[in-house]
């Protein structure tokens, strides 16, 4: 029986997001990045209308990564320093990726990926970016805004402190 692959526990944090939106992911390391931009969108609850990449580093004149490599190597490349993963290039959903644990295997009959934790609703699609959100929350908790009673109709199921842990699994049994 040939060795089990390697299996990430990522913390994925939407960086600058209140409340702070997060999960806790496990990965398989052999996983290519395009692979992970489809599971990440799952697990934040995202629904894929927008372009991505992945970064080993912030800053300017860092390169995307290559989305064919695999998370292992990403992780490899990166010093093990968090990697980064921006969603919607022009709203800039900036997410940051720190492994938390690394195991040969995982325990019983646990398939990857799986989420085991997390904290927050995901802001909705097309919102514009953290900023957006915010002002969006604000707007939402402003009865006087003229545009209130829209904003409550489009946005009445949205609570922004959700969390369903088991929803998050369900979209990431189908990958």
């Amino acid at each position: 029986m040939g060795q089990q692959p390697d299996i990430y526990q990522l913390k994925v944090t939407l960086a600058d997001s209140e409340p702070e939106v997060w999960r806790r992911i496990l990965v398989s390391g052999p996983v290519t990045l395009h692979e992970l931009h489809d599971i990440l969108q799952r697990a934040m609850g995202w629904q894929n209308q927008h372009d991505y990449r992945f970064r080993l580093s912030l800053g300017a004149n860092q390169p995307a990564c290559d989305l064919e490599q695999s998370l292992a190597t990403a992780l490899q490349l990166s010093g093990e320093q968090p990697i980064y993963y921006t969603y919607d290039l022009q709203a800039g959903w900036l997410h940051r990726l720190e492994v938390e644990a690394l195991d040969q295997a995982v325990e019983g009959d646990l398939t990857t990926p799986v989420c085991i934790a997390g904290a927050a609703a995901c802001p909705p699609e097309g919102a514009g970016g953290v900023w957006g959100y915010d002002e969006l929350l604000a707007r939402l908790d402003d009865s006087e805004d003229p545009d209130y009673m829209s904003l409550i109709e489009d946005y009445s199921d949205f609570d922004p402190e959700a969390f369903d842990l088991a929803a998050v699994n369900a979209r990431l049994q189908q990958f």
